[in-house]
C-alpha cells in the first residue's frame, strides 16, 4: 500500500513494551519526532503520510495507520496537528484488534470549529504554493526558534509534497468532526499535550479533547504549535511518563 514507515530503534525497548507510532502534522518534517526513542527509551516509527500514495483524507489514512499499527503491534500513537486527527481515525479502526494500546495527541482538536483561519490556508496553499508560503506556515507552527538545521528542515520539507494532497487532507479535516464517536475509544490510555502559545489552537481545544477522550487534563507546555520540537526534552518526558504509566 506505499505506506512507509521511518524506524529508530532503542536499545533499552523492553520486550513486549509499546513502540511509538508517530504522525507529524500538515507540512511538518517528520524531523520534530528525532530524539525520542531516546527519551523514552522505546521503537520509534513515523509515518510520513503526506509523501504515501493517496487517498489523503483523514479517515482512510486512519485505516492505513491502523494497518501499520497492526503490523509493528504494539503500538502507542502519537499524532501532532493534523496527525492527531488521523491518529485517532486510526484508533477508532483498530478497537477490534487492540494494536493500539494509547493515544497521544499534540496540539490539535476532535474538529476545526474554532481554528478560524482554515479557509485562508486553504485557500493560500492553493493559490500561493511555494517557498515563501512554506516558511509562513513554518515560522507559524512554533512560538520557540528550533535550532537553525531543523527550521531549514521545516521550511524545506513541503517542496517534496504534493499540493493536491495538501489540499485534500486540509479539506478532509475541515469537513470532519470525531467529537461523536469519541466515546468509543472509552477505556483506551489517552493524554494530551498543548502548547499555551498555540496560534492555531487554544488551551481551550485541548480541554475539549482530553474531555471527550476521557483523558486527564492537558499538558500546557510553554511553547508555540510544536512541542516536540521547541521543547524536546520536556515533551519527551511526558511521552515518557505517559508511556510508563501504561506499563
Amino acid at each position: 500500500m506505499g505506506a512507509e514507515v521511518l524506524i529508530t530503534r532503542s536499545r533499552e525497548r523492553a520486550p513486549g513494551a509499546p513502540a511509538l507510532l508517530c504522525l507529524p502534522g500538515t507540512m511538518c518534517d517528520p524531523v520534530i519526532f528525532d530524539g525520542l526513542a531516546v527519551a523514552t527509551g522505546t521503537d520509534v516509527l513515523v509515518a510520513p503520510w503526506l509523501e504515501w500514495p493517496g487517498p489523503h483524507q483523514v479517515v482512510p489514512l486512519g485505516a492505513r495507520v491502523a494497518e501499520l499499527a497492526a503490523e509493528h503491534a504494539p503500538v502507542v500513537l502519537l499524532g501532532h496537528s493534523t496527525g492527531a486527527v488521523i491518529a485517532l481515525c486510526a484508533a477508532l479502526h483498530d478497537r477490534a484488534s487492540g494494536a493500539v494500546r494509547g493515544v497521544l495527541c499534540c496540539d490539535s482538536g476532535a474538529n476545526m470549529r474554532g481554528h478560524g483561519d482554515v479557509d485562508a490556508i486553504i485557500d493560500r496553499v492553493a493559490r500561493q504554493w511555494g517557498p515563501e508560503l512554506w516558511r509562513a506556515v513554518a515560522r507559524r507552527s512554533v512560538h520557540l526558534p528550533p535550532p537553525a538545521p531543523v527550521a531549514d528542515r521545516l521550511d524545506a520539507y513541503p517542496a517534496g509534497l504534493d499540493r493536491d494532497a495538501v489540499l485534500a487532507v486540509l479539506r478532509s479535516q475541515r469537513d470532519t468532526d470525531l467529537a461523536p464517536r469519541l466515546g468509543e475509544l472509552a477505556g483506551l490510555p489517552a493524554l494530551v499535550v498543548h502548547g499555551r502559545f498555540d496560534a492555531a489552537r487554544t488551551p481551550g481545544h485541548a480541554r475539549e479533547l482530553a474531555g471527550l477522550l476521557g483523558a486527564p487534563e492537558p499538558v500546557l507546555l510553554e511553547c508555540g504549535h510544536t512541542p516536540p520540537v521547541e521543547l524536546p526534552e520536556r515533551f519527551g518526558a511526558e511521552v515518557a511518563r505517559f508511556l510508563q504509566r501504561l506499563s
